[in-house]
């Protein structure tokens, strides 16, 4: 381009000539026009011209998200002079992503889930010189950077964000008076007597998330690592912790703060929300569109943190979840790759991303849409991820243990103590 624009000046220097010679104004005037418009148009070569970067993520091609993702790498190429290859692999990624970073295969970045990292952290750059020269704790929920680090180091950028609590239908709380949002047991159980007295069930709970359930609510009296020891060993019948745990729960029971036929099949107790049978469900962040999506209703959704029996247990203790974004260890230009993935976490990129898909901000900068009332509050008060699974963490007994659980919560044993020495039982 630059040879263009000598050329273009000789041809100027020309025509003057001409113009000398008797050329007319006019000639001179349209070539001096078009070397201008060439010379605006015309900067210096971009850092990354050239340069091509291949980013395997979890989308499908033309959807929403596919399709806000590849406008944000034309920006970018524009911004820098980088392309950036995306390889929309949906989640058939899971599978065929490893196979293809051990045959080293072109994969500059790549999205992995949670539960994915531990596996792939080999094939992770360590990023930690690029975070030092920005605030990237602003840019996302410390408890995601936290549960990162712990893992796998600095070695990954977090994306979106997702958590299992409590979601609760606002106008349902509002009809029975409930105006402060509860926050220890006792306050828990003074909201669900109004919403009784109101006519609502307080809870609804499907069978299809039960352990998810006792796993947060077990982890208020005894904490997550202890519930965890407990799944592998036994010993639940002499925890005193565990059997006011399970005790709580009958005392539920028997006030009726959970939906008539709870645990049910799932959907079936959820879906009570939208007929204003149940006010809440312990869920994950998925749970309220698609009972609207079933039900076709419109609810006043917010979530709040699952209440605290002792406030000197792990009281920040919550569910709290992202995806991650990763730079390939042998990735050529891995401070672009790493500016690259920040582009679509934080800021106008995460903005964009929650527009189109209606979930959870990852960047807790931007407001949430409105069914997430509470969420960045909730995310952003997290000190630790909580395993929802820590009650059942012994995979060998999980469904033993949820079948008992499943008859705690349907009002099958008379005393707490009683439900955990059914759970030992299953150790003899």
């Amino acid at each position: 381009m630059k040879k263009l624009i000598s050329i273009l000046l000789c041809v100027l220097t020309l025509v003057s000539v001409l113009a000398g010679c008797g050329a007319t104004e006019e000639v001179t005037e349209q070539v001096e026009t078009v070397v201008e418009d060439v010379t605006e148009e015309t900067t210096e070569a971009l850092p990354y011209e050239g340069v091509e970067l291949v980013f395997w993520n979890s989308y499908y091609e033309g959807t929403p998200e596919a399709v806000v993702m590849q406008e944000l790498a034309d920006e970018f190429k524009a911004k820098t002079g980088a392309t950036i290859k995306l390889e929309f692999k949906g989640n058939e990624r899971r599978q065929i992503m490893p196979t293809a970073l051990e045959s080293g295969e072109k994969i500059d970045m790549f999205q992995a889930t949670y539960y994915e990292i531990d596996s792939l952290v080999n094939y992770m750059a360590d990023l930690a010189p690029y975070y030092e020269a920005i605030d990237y704790e602003s840019f996302t929920y410390p408890v995601m950077i936290k549960d990162m680090v712990d893992r796998i180091g600095w070695k990954g950028v977090a994306y979106g964000a997702s958590m299992n609590t409590l979601w609760y239908d606002q106008d349902a709380f509002a009809a029975a008076g409930v105006t402060e949002i509860p926050v220890t047991m006792e306050e828990f159980a003074a909201a669900c007597d109004k919403l009784v007295a109101n006519g609502v069930a307080p809870i609804a709970l499907d069978s299809a998330y039960i352990s998810n359930y006792w796993g947060q609510h077990i982890q208020r009296f005894i904490g997550q690592a202890t519930a965890k020891e407990l799944s592998w060993n036994g010993g639940w019948s002499e925890s005193e912790g565990a059997i006011a745990a399970a005790q709580t729960i009958i005392d539920w029971v028997n006030a009726g703060y959970f939906a008539d036929g709870a645990p049910d099949i799932y959907p079936t107790s959820q879906n009570k929300i939208a007929l204003g049978q149940a006010a809440m469900v312990y869920c994950g962040t998925w749970v309220g569109k698609e009972i609207e999506d079933a039900m076709g209703t419109d609810i006043n959704w917010a979530c709040m943190a699952y209440p605290i029996y002792d406030e000197t247990i792990e009281p920040n203790v919550n569910s709290a979840y992202s995806g991650y974004l990763h730079v390939n260890k042998n990735c050529e230009y891995p401070e672009l790759a790493f500016e690259w993935l920040l582009t679509i976490a934080t800021g106008e990129g995460d903005k964009r991303r929650i527009e189109v898909t209606g979930t959870l901000p990852g960047d807790p900068n931007n407001a949430p849409p409105a069914d997430f009332e509470g969420s960045v509050e909730y995310l952003s008060s997290v000190e630790v991820c909580l395993d929802v699974a820590c009650a059942v963490a012994n995979t060998d007994m999980k469904v033993a243990l949820v079948e008992v659980i499943t008859n705690l919560y349907s009002g099958v044993y008379a005393t707490g103590l009683e439900a955990m020495q059914a759970m030992d039982a299953l150790y003899a």
